[in-house]
């Protein structure tokens, strides 16, 4: 499936995606670690721990399989062929990667669904 998704693309488009790789998703990645982590942040005041695990983990996580595709592309611009190694390994650091994701989201909501709850429960002054 891999091999196919290089062997689809020229030169000019496989030099494209490793810019891409290199630069945007990098930018990608921080952008959208900083907004999760400022909604953790303001969700939930005094539990900062809950950023590690899910946003910034999941960053290193996109940051690290970026570097395993740009390995592939690399092997495959040399040799014309990817080892599944690279191949496995890239797979298994999306699946850590989309595990954070889920893992920020459902902290997000649990954070929104507990403010909604105090914000409904407060009492009403006269």
């Amino acid at each position: 499936m891999v091999q196919g998704f290089f062997q689809a693309r020229d030169q000019a488009q496989l030099f494209c995606y490793n810019q891409f790789l290199q630069l945007w998703d990098v930018i990608f990645a921080v952008v959208s670690t900083a907004m999760f982590s400022s909604w953790i942040i303001y969700l939930f005041k005094n539990k900062r721990l809950l950023l590690v695990a899910p946003t910034v983990l999941g960053m290193i996580a996109d940051w690290s399989e970026n570097f395993v595709e740009l390995l592939m592309l690399k092997t495959y611009s040399n040799s014309g062929v990817i080892s599944e190694t690279l191949v496995s390994l890239g797979s298994g650091l999306n699946l850590f990667k989309l595990s954070a994701q889920g893992l920020t989201y459902l902290i997000i909501l649990t954070g929104i669904i507990l403010a909604l709850k105090a914000f409904l429960t407060k009492p009403k002054l006269p």
